[in-house]
């Protein structure tokens, strides 16, 4: 009887081996697939001269009439202090809002080459602070 209890016993232990093994393995790949994308800034003069996005100045432009005319956001932080639009430029130079991409088997949005993202920070009074327009690598 003890040795059949210590066989049963030493095999939950190498079950639970095993699993502790695969689990480390997974969250292991989960780390090493994700990447965090890398930004850089866009020359600011082609915000400014853009038909779709010269409307914006510090200062001056509310949160209100960015949403009137862009649309929803693409994401809101900070209790919509922060809003960021995802934008394309076309062959002739034009910018355009785009639709995220969801990667069918992550479920996370992708960022398509030549993606940029418009991030607009607001002040309480919901006038803009600071503007900035990144490429995503």
């Amino acid at each position: 009887m003890f040795s059949f209890l210590c066989r049963a016993v030493s095999s939950r232990i190498h079950l639970l081996q095993v699993l502790n093994f695969f689990l480390l393995m997974s969250v292991i790949v989960m780390l090493t697939s994700c990447e965090t994308p890398h930004v850089q800034p866009i020359d600011p003069h082609l915000l400014l001269n853009s038909e779709l996005l010269g409307f914006i100045r510090d200062g001056i432009t509310t949160r209100e009439e960015v949403v009137l005319k862009l649309g929803t956001p693409s994401a809101q932080f900070e209790g919509k202090k922060i809003l960021t639009y995802q934008l394309r430029p076309d062959k002739e130079g034009k910018w355009h809002l785009v639709v995220p991409q969801i990667n069918e088997i992550s479920g996370f949005r992708e960022w398509k080459e030549g993606t940029c993202s418009l991030v607009l920070a607001f002040g309480s009074d919901g006038t803009l602070r600071k503007h900035n327009l990144v490429k995503v690598k």
